[in-house]
């Protein structure tokens, strides 16, 4: 449906979720599973769990609704983003949507909740979205204000370029982020990717039914650069 310009919006913007909806082929059809088959998505579940030093990067469930209200019903952490903060309703139809597309199949878009593995405790949320046809990997990630300056940005980044390019074996890996967002492109650098493109009026922001155009920081790595583990 055609929004007005200016229109307010609080569902995710279009250029976030392009690569999400291509060749979507719909929905697996839940069917009555025998033993082997129960063992099989066990075994396929685990491996959709990323794990690192201090934490475990897994996908959302129903019971992440407390962490999906707090990320998009919190300004600051929007702040370098396109979001438009979200209400509780708003938040919830967001992680139905979240669910629906760990479904998919193929699945294009892998939304992560991110958990401290020592207590367990939500502290944000990251993604890969799968251009099929660049073969590359969007990552991506918000986290929790007290957890800012933890150094848990870069330990979920490197766990999601590795996972991109040693569990999906994709060729490419990029990120986007705000020229003006300083901790969050330093941080990428750190994590060997390199700056590609400074695009300019590239990101269009919706806040509280203002419409803003903002400048636009991409990098990325090549499968044939990556040196990690």
């Amino acid at each position: 449906m055609k929004k007005n310009k200016g229109e307010k919006t609080n569902e995710l913007p279009e250029m976030w979720n392009t690569n999400a909806r291509r060749n979507l082929s719909g929905m697996r059809i839940p069917c009555e599973q025998n033993d082997e088959e129960a063992e099989t998505q066990g075994s396929e579940e685990q491996e959709k769990m990323i794990e690192t030093q201090r934490l475990i990067i897994r996908p959302f469930e129903v019971s992440d609704h407390d962490l999906m209200y707090r990320i998009y019903s919190d300004e600051e952490i929007l702040q370098y983003t396109p979001f438009d903060i979200m209400d509780k309703e708003q938040a919830e139809r967001h992680l139905q949507k979240v669910m629906d597309d760990w479904k998919r199949d193929p699945r294009l878009s892998y939304e992560f909740a991110v958990c401290l593995r020592e207590n367990s405790a939500k502290i944000g949320r990251a993604h890969i979205l799968i251009d099929s046809e660049t073969d590359t990997g969007m990552i991506g990630m918000l986290l929790e204000q007290k957890y800012w300056g933890k150094h848990y940005a870069s330990e979920i980044s490197e766990a999601l370029i590795r996972y991109c390019f040693r569990d999906l074996h994709l060729h490419r890996v990029n990120a986007v982020c705000s020229p003006d967002n300083k901790a969050s492109w330093k941080m990428l650098e750190k994590c060997g990717l390199r700056r590609e493109a400074l695009l300019l009026q590239k990101c269009r922001y919706v806040k509280k039914g203002i419409v803003s155009w903002h400048d636009e920081l991409e990098y990325a790595m090549l499968a044939s650069e990556y040196k990690g583990s």
